[in-house]
């Protein structure tokens, strides 16, 4: 199966080697990550900080203050591959309803972001513009991502 990274270059990779507990994802170099082929699409949305709005007592003017941040989801589709490693992970966890460890490396290789996060979305291949079979998921980022520099 030929490697196709996301257009930028960046590669994506999941493991189901989580600790459910307290979703501590595995080390970079874990034999448990799998990396997820023919990405065709990756964008997110979300993550943009709350901010809480108040006017202080016998103040003119509103006072805002940080109040943590939205949740981040982020969309993936990938060429359908039912017998795939990465495809099988992904059910798996979908239908167990646990975390899965994602990792994204970026085009020199050197840099990891990596994050838990829960697969859900119908595992129905649709048509792509490119007249690809595609599978689109929503990764519903738990926490904040953390970049690993190797």
């Amino acid at each position: 199966m030929k490697r196709v990274p996301v257009p930028n270059g960046t590669t994506v990779w999941v493991s189901p080697n989580v600790n459910q507990g307290n979703l501590q994802v595995p080390p970079v170099n874990d034999p448990s990550w799998v990396e997820v082929q023919r990405v065709t699409a990756l964008s997110h949305a979300g993550g943009d900080e709350k901010l809480s709005t108040h006017t202080p007592l016998g103040a003119y003017e509103d006072v805002r203050r940080p109040a943590g941040r939205n949740p981040m989801d982020i969309q993936l589709a990938y060429q359908d591959a039912p017998d795939s490693a990465w495809h099988a992970a992904v059910l798996a966890a979908r239908d167990a309803q646990a975390a899965l460890a994602w990792r994204f490396t970026l085009p020199a290789g050197a840099t990891h972001i990596v994050f838990t996060a829960f697969a859900s979305g119908p595992l129905l291949p649709v048509m792509d513009r490119n007249q690809v079979m595609v599978i689109s998921l929503q990764l519903a980022v738990n926490g904040t991502p953390q970049r690993i520099m190797n």
